[in-house]
């Protein structure tokens, strides 16, 4: 059973990693100002909301094994990308990053990417259809770092192999303190959630004892009554 809900956490994760890449390259698409590049970035976002569904679609496949209760955590919200870090709150990276930078992203990105995916290969070697599915994903991800290497060598042809090494880990470094930011984070909800319903629960004890009846508004001018009056 661990290893069921194993693959459904690394899916769910997968997921919202590809929905905000999608909604990064979205955004890019719509501050290009060459068609090429426009075109370029709309297939990338189109490529990147497909892959967040085909994983959605493993991902519930997968829930089908689980309990109820433990499916329930998996239920894919929108808004999460922007709460898990796959959306900067700070704004898209097409807006706080140069354009040599946000290519280098991308580069980086799709091979961390694919070497991402190769690891959750595992959890479904008996399962050829998703594992099908998974592969065709990760050949989109090579030609969208072959597409980010060609723009490269194009507009920055003096960019040193050593510069995208450096690119790459920066990048690499920040998905894995991304997550153990939020692994962390759910760790100290999940400690302070009883602590505070507990310090609630001992603040409401002394208003049980007033009487509600002296807060009643029925039957009262409101304009008579006191600025500094609890009503």
């Amino acid at each position: 059973m661990k290893k069921k809900e194993s693959a459904a956490n690394v899916l769910y994760e997968t997921a919202f990693a590809e929905y905000g890449s999608a909604l990064e390259m979205l955004a890019a698409c719509k501050q290009a100002i060459k068609v090429r590049e426009v075109l370029g970035f709309f297939e990338h976002a189109r490529d990147e909301y497909i892959h967040t569904k085909k994983f959605l679609s493993i991902l519930k496949k997968q829930g089908g094994n689980l309990s109820n209760i433990v499916a329930r955590k998996y239920k894919f919200v929108h808004i999460g990308a922007l709460k898990k870090g796959y959306v900067s709150e700070k704004g898209y990276l097409i807006e706080t990053k140069k354009m040599k930078d946000f290519v280098a992203y991308i580069y980086t990105n799709e091979l961390i990417a694919e070497d991402e995916f190769s690891k959750i290969l595992k959890y479904f070697e008996d399962d050829k259809e998703s594992t099908d599915t998974i592969h065709s994903i990760m050949k989109d991800e090579l030609r969208h770092h072959g597409m980010a290497r060609k723009y490269f060598l194009k507009y920055y042809p003096f960019i040193q192999p050593y510069q995208l090494m450096i690119y790459k880990y920066r990048e690499y470094l920040h998905n894995k303190g991304r997550k153990f930011y939020f692994k962390n984070f759910q760790i100290l909800e999940k400690l302070f959630t009883p602590i505070y319903f507990f310090v609630s629960y001992l603040v409401s004890l002394p208003l049980r004892l007033l009487n509600q009846k002296e807060f009643s508004r029925i039957n009262k001018n409101l304009m008579d009554i006191s600025s500094k009056s609890l009503l």
